[in-house]
């Protein structure tokens, strides 16, 4: 009877020791770690005898977080980490780590989710291209939850992480995964411009910038940059922070400048920020609607294919602005185009001698878009005419001080307007501003109205 006394004891100590097992975290580490480290040693490794340790190492991190046991929690995902270095990894094993780091958000335990972020970088190593797609997807989830707990250094993870896995990258080579990396920062940054941390934007927007420089980009990529740095000034826009718009504006002028966008790239700069000026136009305490047509003027420079379609929206906004605010109230927001039109005069007439169909088609057109948007504006005015709203222009162009730096250039160029306007009426005598101020007196020579047609 003994010796069946001691088989029943042994039984019971076992019976006892697994369930202190399975109880015990600590335990269950320890059994884990000589697994994985057996598995790392072996040189034929078995797929399910790993399946099943990624198995047990989740199960022992929801525990862990079941019974707020956080140091069980830092050694699995360690053991996580590991394991991803090794190559064990399953299909749809970064699923299976966002919805760990969705439930540490939720549970509000920002140690373990910056864990979980940390265990992306091994485990992307190993996913084939299109897992890395759905990696970033993920990681941009986990980004945006933290944003709204308002962690917002767990995004700066995330951005950093999704940095890290632009850099792996051959960017022609794996254009959809530096797609989903740019479209995963155009959200994640139009988020963190409405939590008004200027800081990580501007990290964000120079990092995109320098990759963007040093990557020769396919179209797809470059137009989704275009995309994002649409969707970021339209927020800023939002926001009125003419600070960091001019952060945005400078890189975005030096990436077109080294050509990193393709003419696609620059057609959607143009539209959508033109889109976005017609938005700022509509509150006339903001001086964005005017900047962002400024930096349209200088795209165009660098790129003479979109003159005519930059000219275009610059009147659109313009006439925007007049409807809504009256020409005064909106004059800063027609002042690039108006600067834009003295300028090429003052070249015109400074190389008066020497020819030039394409500048003085420039000139021109520059000129009738002025003039369609001064005509708006008299017809706003029932009693006004065309004429006088030049010289209404006139008058209150030279009294600002801080922008005219030259009042007698902008006295010939709204001479020029005027003259230019009275060529086309029968009686041009009849249609002259009864207020001499202007036109007295006239300032150019005989030579240089034969050249203007004026």
């Amino acid at each position: 009877m003994l010796w069946v006394a001691g088989i029943i004891s042994i039984i019971a100590l076992a019976a006892v020791l697994s369930w202190y097992y399975c109880r015990n975290l600590d335990w269950q580490i320890k059994f884990v770690t000589a697994r994985l480290n057996k598995i790392i040693r072996s040189q034929r490794r078995n797929g399910h005898a790993a399946s099943r340790l990624l198995k047990n190492i989740y199960s022992i991190i929801n525990k862990g977080m079941d019974t707020n046991h956080s140091i069980a929690i830092y050694q699995a995902l360690d053991l996580l980490k590991l394991a991803f270095g090794y190559g064990l990894v399953r299909p749809g094993e970064s699923a299976r780590l966002m919805a760990i780091g969705v439930r540490a958000l939720n549970e509000n335990k920002p140690d373990t989710v910056s864990f979980v972020i940390d265990a992306f970088r091994p485990l992307v190593r190993q996913l084939p291209p299109e897992a890395i797609v759905s990696a970033v997807d993920q990681l941009t989830l986990i980004g945006v939850g933290s944003l709204k707990r308002k962690h917002n250094f767990l995004t700066g993870k995330v951005v950093e992480c999704i940095f890290f896995i632009m850099e792996q990258t051959n960017g022609a080579a794996d254009r959809k995964i530096a797609v989903a990396a740019i479209r995963a920062l155009k959200v994640i940054g139009v988020l963190v411009l409405r939590r008004r941390d200027s800081a990580l934007f501007r990290e964000m927007n120079m990092r995109l910038s320098v990759w963007l420089a040093a990557n020769p980009q396919a179209d797809e990529i470059a137009e989704e940059a275009a995309r994002a740095l649409g969707a970021w000034l339209h927020r800023i826009t939002w926001l009125g922070e003419v600070s960091l718009y001019t952060i945005m504006a400078d890189s975005a002028y030096s990436l077109i400048e080294a050509d990193v966008f393709t003419d696609n790239g620059i057609g959607l700069i143009v539209d959508e920020w033109g889109n976005v000026a017609a938005s700022a136009c509509l509150n006339p305490t903001t001086p964005l609607a005017g900047l962002i047509i400024e930096f349209l003027f200088t795209v165009a420079n660098i790129n003479n294919q979109h003159w005519v379609k930059i000219i275009a929206v610059a009147g659109r906004v313009g006439k925007l602005a007049i409807y809504r605010h009256g020409l005064i109230a909106a004059f800063m927001v027609i002042y690039p185009i108006l600067e834009l039109g003295r300028r090429l005069l003052w070249s015109e007439l400074k190389f008066i001698e020497y020819s030039d169909e394409f500048r003085q088609q420039f000139l021109f057109r520059v000129v009738r878009e002025c003039l369609i948007l001064l005509t708006y504006s008299a017809r706003q005015n029932i009693l006004g005419s065309t004429g006088e709203t030049i010289v209404e222009l006139y008058k209150y162009w030279v009294g600002q001080t801080e922008i005219a730096v030259n009042p007698k250039s902008i006295k010939k160029y709204c001479q020029f307007l005027l003259l230019f306007w009275l060529k086309n009426k029968r009686q041009s005598k009849k249609h002259m501003p009864c207020d001499t101020e202007l036109i007295e007196p006239i300032l150019f020579s005989d030579i240089e109205k034969q050249k203007l047609g004026i």
